[in-house]
């Protein structure tokens, strides 16, 4: 595919927040319309989710190119404790892991979440979450 890393990046990642953000859990879990945000505001009402990194490198396939995205998501929340804070990472690991990526010229062979944590700031005010998801694209024919 011409021009893979910065499309396939870009479509990922669009995609992703598209799914999340029209997920009825997500919307339960982050409101309505749902605070996920790519880093477009800096003062997001709690709770709130981040694309904090999005890291691709190749993985070429036995007859495709591919590639494996690790995107990591933050949350931030005030309201609920520990308890609360697990259901908005677990609202978003539900929606990703049942997402159904649309991607020009890629096809989605695996969505994954392979970390969860949950941890209270320094502020001992509030609490941080921290998902990351793996997903494995290759070329569609």
């Amino acid at each position: 595919m011409s021009g893979l890393p910065v499309t396939a990046e870009r479509d990922v990642a669009s995609a992703m927040l598209a799914a999340l953000r029209t997920d009825p859990g997500v919307i339960a879990a982050f409101g309505s319309p749902p605070r996920i945000f790519d880093d477009e505001t800096r003062r997001a009402p709690y709770p709130f989710a981040i694309l904090e990194r999005h890291e691709s490198e190749p993985a070429g396939a036995s007859l495709s190119e591919g590639q494996v995205h690790r995107l990591t998501f933050t949350t931030a929340s005030r309201a609920g404790g520990r308890l609360a804070a697990k259901t908005l990472i677990g609202a978003l690991r539900r929606a990703a892991e049942g997402a159904d990526l649309s991607l020009t010229g890629q096809r989605v062979v695996l969505i994954q979440a392979v970390y969860a944590d949950v941890v209270r700031t320094s502020d001992r005010a509030s609490f941080r979450g921290l998902l990351r998801i793996r997903i494995i694209t290759e070329e569609a024919a």
